[in-house]
């Protein structure tokens, strides 16, 4: 089997950590890169197109640094993560928190998965709302007492009492992503026509 390459656009732990794990469930043979890639939007990013635009973004810096600084060109995949708050009606805040993996590749097709989502709790979104280059991740580093929480176990690890880690939601999201590339046959297959 062909060697598969794949960078993250991330020198976050926790984030290479989830794509080794998503990765490792389908492959055998894979080496993961990680990069420091820009994400081209805010530092907390707000709404689900700024969101998916980072993951995006950070996916396509990763791809190009295996197509021009490793010379790879096929068997490979960029890979973006990005978190932020979206609005979601009926909640608490008005805001919930998504994690999105966008995945490139040599090809140029592009997938989307997310992780669970979850809310923060009110005097969280309002200080992001107000000062919008505070990052969620500092606010809940510092009520747990950890400036490193977010590159760890993550917020939803210190609101569900260590029950759910970042690096879990990320996997979910990353193996969400991989849903086209590893069932090629269904979702390339042509619309059929049944009579009924």
């Amino acid at each position: 089997m062909t060697d598969i390459n794949v960078c993250v656009g991330s020198l976050n732990p926790t984030k290479v950590n989830a794509v080794n794990q998503a990765f490792r469930s389908y492959f055998e043979n894979f080496k993961v890169y990680s990069i420091k890639a820009e994400s081209e939007v805010s530092k907390q990013p707000i709404g689900l197109r700024n969101i998916i635009d980072g993951a995006i973004n950070r996916a396509k810096y990763s791809l190009n640094f295996l197509v021009k600084a490793k010379k790879i060109k096929c068997n490979i995949y960029g890979v973006g993560i990005e978190a932020g708050l979206a609005e979601v009606p009926k909640t608490r805040t008005g805001y919930m928190d998504f994690q999105f993996c966008a995945i490139i590749d040599e090809n140029d097709q592009i997938s989307l998965g997310s992780g669970i989502t979850f809310e923060y709790p009110k005097f969280v979104i309002n200080q992001v709302l107000y000062d919008k280059n505070t990052e969620i991740g500092d606010i809940i580093g510092n009520l747990a007492q950890n400036e490193n929480l977010k590159n760890e176990l993550g917020a939803i690890s210190f609101l569900s009492k260590n029950v759910i880690t970042r690096t879990e939601i990320l996997t979910q999201a990353v193996i969400c992503a991989l849903l086209p590339f590893i069932n090629k046959e269904v979702y390339n297959a042509k619309e059929k026509k049944e009579n009924f």
